[in-house]
C-alpha cells in the first residue's frame, strides 16, 4: 500500500483507507500535472465499489478492527473476491460514464409527448440503466478471477502494464458486451 502512496494509518477503518486512496489518487493526478473526466468517474467508482465490497465483509454492531479491514482487504487478493470487485466497479464506472453524457441530455425529455411522461419515468430509466451495465458486467466477472489467479502465478506480481492490459481488455469486453446486447434488443 505504501507503493501507492497510502500511509499505514490509513489502514485502521474503512473511512481512512477511502480516504487515503482518495488522497493518494489526487496527488498521482497533481504530480502527473491533469486530471480528466474519464479519472474522476474511474475514482468515484472505485471507492463506491471498495465501500461497497468491504462493508459487506466487515461486522455491521460495531466499528471494525484494524485487523478486521486488513483482512477484508487482503480478501481481494484472492481470485474469486478480486473478480467480484472488478464487476463492482466496471458496472459502476460503466453506469456513472453513461449517466455522465445521458443526465445532461435526459431533462430535455421529461414531459407530455416525450421519452419520459415525468421524472418518475427518467428515475425508472436510470434504475434500469444501473441493473442494465450491472448485467452487462458479469463478463469481466467471469475474466477477471482466471485473469488475476494466471497473472499472480507466472509473474508472482501484478505490475502497472498488466494492470493497464487487464483494464483495456475488461473496457473492450464490456463494449462487446453493451453492443451485443444493443443488437438483441
Amino acid at each position: 500500500m505504501a507503493e501507492l502512496g497510502l500511509r499505514s494509518e490509513a489502514l485502521t477503518s474503512v473511512t481512512g483507507l477511502l480516504a487515503g486512496l482518495n488522497a493518494a489518487i489526487n496527488q498521482q493526478a497533481f504530480d502527473q500535472g491533469h486530471s480528466s473526466d474519464a479519472g474522476e468517474l474511474a475514482r468515484a467508482a472505485l471507492l463506491e465499489s471498495l465501500s461497497v465490497q468491504l462493508r459487506d465483509k466487515l461486522p455491521t454492531l460495531f466499528e471494525p478492527t484494524p485487523q478486521e479491514v486488513r483482512k477484508a482487504l487482503a480478501s481481494f487478493s484472492g481470485g474469486q473476491e478480486f473478480s467480484t470487485l472488478a464487476r463492482d466497479f466496471f458496472a459502476r464506472l460503466s453506469y456513472r460514464s453513461l449517466d455522465y453524457y445521458l443526465s445532461r441530455e435526459l431533462a430535455d425529455h421529461i414531459g407530455a409527448d416525450k421519452r419520459f411522461g415525468n421524472d418518475g419515468d427518467r428515475v425508472a430509466f436510470e434504475v434500469a440503466l444501473r441493473q442494465h451495465t450491472f448485467e452487462a458486467s458479469k463478463i469481466v466477472e467471469a475474466f477477471a478471477g482466471g485473469w488475476y489467479g494466471k497473472t499472480i502465478w507466472k509473474e508472482q506480481s501484478l505490475t502497472q502494464d498488466k494492470i493497464n492490459d487487464f483494464t483495456r481488455y475488461s473496457f473492450k469486453k464490456m463494449r462487446s458486451e453493451l453492443g451485443r446486447r444493443r443488437a438483441n434488443d
